[in-house]
């Protein structure tokens, strides 16, 4: 049975006042299809990866299904170098990624070329919020995608509020995964 990853659309933080556009809460199946379509992902990972650390599991898997580059913030790049996975993930911080993001000749992590979709998951809220922000108003042509467990209002696509629902998290990334290995 699916998550019903659309309930809770709300800020997680009552003061995410995000003004007239906010993002919608998609079910798994759709973000899964719009990343699985995508040319040039990045998934942007934080340090909440060690809050639950099979989610570096579940990154890489995300990763592999889709030959996606991984871009390392904080010090998470210690949780994939503790797995043996060292293919396509970069270290940076969050803060230089989301200014290097909003220029569109930036030639991205690898030198291959800019994103068209840019994936987060496991970031302290307020700054991924932040990041989401500063994405929405300098950088429109990159889809700001969210596969937290919180619902990000500056997101285009986002996951609802699954904060206290750790299961139900869990499914909705084990249904992605799969969606992306088809």
């Amino acid at each position: 049975m699916a998550v019903d990853t659309t309930k809770n659309p709300i800020p997680f933080e009552m003061a995410q006042i995000p003004g007239p556009e906010m993002a919608k809460a998609y079910p798994v199946k759709v973000i899964g299809a719009i990343i699985k379509k995508a040319k040039r992902p990045l998934l942007v990972v934080g340090a909440e990866l060690f809050d639950d650390p099979v989610m570096f599991d579940k990154a890489i898997e995300i990763a592999k299904a889709k030959n996606m580059t991984i871009a390392a913030t904080a010090h998470t790049i210690k949780g994939f170098i503790e797995r043996g996975y060292t293919t396509n993930v970069y270290q940076i911080g969050l803060h230089p990624l989301t200014n290097y993001l909003r220029f569109k000749d930036w030639k991205g992590l690898d030198g291959q070329g800019h994103y068209d979709v840019v994936i987060f998951m496991g970031i302290f809220y307020k700054f991924a919020n932040a990041m989401f922000s500063a994405l929405k108003h300098f950088n429109r042509d990159i889809k700001r995608v969210s596969i937290d467990r919180y619902y990000h209002v500056n997101a285009d696509m986002t996951f609802g509020n699954l904060a206290f629902d750790s299961a139900g998290y869990h499914e909705a990334i084990d249904e992605l995964i799969a969606i992306l290995k088809k």
